[in-house]
């Protein structure tokens, strides 16, 4: 009797704020490799599609993944997404049982236990997983189904094993075709996989052996990828690369774009070394249009330096980065807050040094504390206190506590323009949610934008299946208690789903504490963006702050109402309509306070006025920290 191929299926989830970066580079590479080594004809490899894997909402996903009915199903798991795959995947073995749930990725390491233990995993691949994928495959060919998990854990883990000598044996996933590009997408290219520095609180180049060897791509293979991009019109790429100005690759291919994209078509971005960017460096990077880069810093506290084991000479750093000033690219410099032996001293001694050396924009990040590196290891010893779970924020080490550490991370954030409430990760309001009346868009294939009125109540329950990962629900503030099962069902069966709940208001709105008692009433399961809201509360435990619902009133003009009444628990738009040729009154709207203002136009507005007093209006919004809502 002749075997039905095993059907493998590969999946990597997005960051939730900018799905277009979710280029399934890993499971590219897996499909590629396998495929090259003669397993193509025996294996079924897919790669669940970006129409799917970027928009779907959980519920949709698993139904997804279950009608493909794989035998083998693999994860590829970030901090970003590794808690909603593992959930994704626990879902979808109550409907497979037989199925094999292989997981792989940054997030597997030795010490991560709750990746490792997870009940859904069977699988966990640490490492680099080409070489173990492939052998993985060719056991499971005979093996599947009936393996008990434990005995498939212990089987196939990978630590230990050694990364590959020469990447030239893993083959292209773009040129073999199995990766494809939205049009707002990026590009991603590797370049190598190594790094010679030892930063312990990064993760790159772990595993991967401490040399570089032929542990790069060749020059062929990168220009190659880069006009593969270009005939599809991709207008963005993203080398993956920690210090691309080390590698004997960069001079040839910086002389080769400045040749291939003479035109400027794509721009690049890329991660370098500051203390070796000289001036035909720079030069070079200019010519290649490379646009925007990122240069580390992270602190310029000697003592933090050292625990870190980052080897930065501050100077030498410095006057690199200013030559890319220079050159009109655009830099990246971080600030990271509760590195070791960094305090309140340490940080503002980072700031008097970015000031000195006349640098740029900074933005702030709090310390990760990542499985697999060497902080975790001394987090004890250096009394750091961290979420179990992604992102792992520090909430405490011996030289700052919370309090302070929050402290900090607000003022910084001010001191820097951004905002400091802001969650990062977490995808902003969208402008369009107001405008029209439509209940589902038919040119998409899940649900991301509803108005719930009339009878419609009845008829949304159905949609709990065909959510998309944000989903904006439009209703009069009279029903939300009427609504309040319908969205409680949603939230159980999409927990990862970003939901923004608008509130029209015909005159009274409802209270804060009644929005808060609804709003604590829904179903919640603390997930990623729960946790990267951890720095809102006041005290680090729990670890995690609700983000979804979010809550927004919008109100008529007239209505007499104090916004900061609903802080933290709704934002207020306020409901303004121009009459034709009417100039925006934004003198009082910034006096009106509140999250934004949806507009609308009446009669009398001709096209050209209508877009030109509108992108005034969002030029306004834009300086004020608010937003301009369209309405229809």
């Amino acid at each position: 009797m002749t075997r039905s191929p095993l059907r493998v299926l590969l999946a990597q989830l997005p960051v939730p704020n900018n799905p277009a970066l979710n280029t399934p580079l890993a499971a590219g590479y897996l499909k590629a490799y396998a495929e090259a080594h003669g397993l193509g004809e025996r294996v079924v490899i897919d790669i669940l599609p970006r129409a799917i894997a970027d928009s779907a909402g959980d519920a949709a996903l698993a139904a997804e993944i279950v009608a493909r009915a794989p035998d083998l199903l693999g994860f590829s798991l970030y901090t970003w997404n590794s808690d909603r795959s593992l959930e994704v995947a626990r879902r979808v073995r109550q409907r497979l049982p037989a199925m094999i749930v292989v997981v792989g990725g940054p997030e597997v390491q030795a010490d991560n236990t709750w990746v490792l233990t997870h009940p859904a995993v069977d699988v966990a691949v640490i490492g680099e997983g080409e070489q173990i994928f492939a052998e993985l495959l060719v056991w499971a060919e005979t093996a599947l189904p009936g393996i008990p998990a434990d005995r498939l854990k212990k089987a196939m883990c990978g630590e230990g094993q050694l990364p590959l000598r020469d990447l030239a044996v893993v083959p292209s996933p773009y040129l073999a075709g199995h990766l494809e590009l939205p049009p707002d997408g990026m590009l991603m290219v590797e370049i190598s996989r190594w790094c010679p520095y030892t930063c312990s609180f990064c993760l790159y180049g772990r595993n991967m052996g401490p040399r570089l060897g032929r542990r790069y791509f060749s020059l062929e293979r990168v220009l190659a990828e880069v006009a593969w991009g270009r005939e599809r019109d991709v207008r963005r790429v993203h080398f993956v690369e920690a210090n691309l100005n080390l590698l004997p690759i960069f001079w040839p291919l910086m002389r080769a774009l400045a040749e291939l994209n003479a035109d400027r078509q794509i721009s690049f971005y890329a991660e370098l070394r500051g203390e070796h960017l000289s001036a035909a460096a720079v030069a070079a990077l200019d010519a290649a249009n490379v646009r925007v880069v990122e240069v580390g810093l992270q602190t310029a506290n000697p003592a933090a330096l050292r625990a870190a084991s980052r080897k930065t000479d501050l100077a030498k750093w410095a006057a690199g980065t200013r030559r890319l000033y220079a050159a009109g690219i655009e830099v990246f410099l971080d600030v990271i807050l509760g590195l070791p032996e960094d305090d309140a001293a340490g940080v503002a001694a980072t700031l008097t040094f970015i000031a000195g050396e006349s640098l740029g924009p900074y933005d702030i990040f709090m310390l990760q504390v990542l499985p697999g590196t060497a902080v975790r290891r001394e987090a004890a010893q250096r009394g750091m206190i961290f979420q179990d779970r992604p992102p792992y924020y520090v909430l405490g080490t011996d030289h700052l506590p919370y309090a302070e550490l929050r402290r900090l991370r607000r003022a910084l954030k001010l001191g820097a323009g951004i905002d400091p409430d802001a969650v990062e990760g977490v995808p902003g309001p969208r402008a369009d949610a107001l405008s029209g009346k439509r209940r589902a868009t038919d040119d998409e294939r899940y649900i991301r934008h509803l108005r719930i009125e009339g009878e419609f109540v009845a008829e949304c329950s159905s949609f709990v299946d065909s959510l998309a990962t944000h989903v904006d629900v439009i209703l009069p503030a009279e029903r939300l208690a009427q609504a309040a099962p319908l969205l409680a069902g949603w939230v159980a069966a999409n927990p990862s789903t970003l939901f923004d709940v608008y509130l029209e208001v015909a005159d009274e709105p409802p209270g804060a504490d009644a929005l808060r008692g609804w709003r604590a009433g829904l179903p919640y399961t603390p997930g990623y963006l729960d946790r990267a809201a951890v720095y809102a509360a006041d005290q680090p435990a729990p670890a995690h702050v609700r983000v979804s619902p979010r809550l927004w009133l919008v109100l008529p003009w007239v209505v007499q109402v104090e916004p900061d009444d609903y802080a933290g628990v709704a934002g207020v738009i306020w409901r303004y309509e121009l009459e034709a040729g009417q100039v925006p009154p934004l003198g009082a709207w910034r006096t009106a306070g509140g999250a934004g203002v949806a507009l609308s136009f009446a009669d009398g507005w001709d096209d050209v006025g209508r877009a030109a007093t509108l992108a005034n209006a969002e030029a306004w919004a834009t300086e004020q920290g608010r937003r301009i809502f369209a309405v229809s």
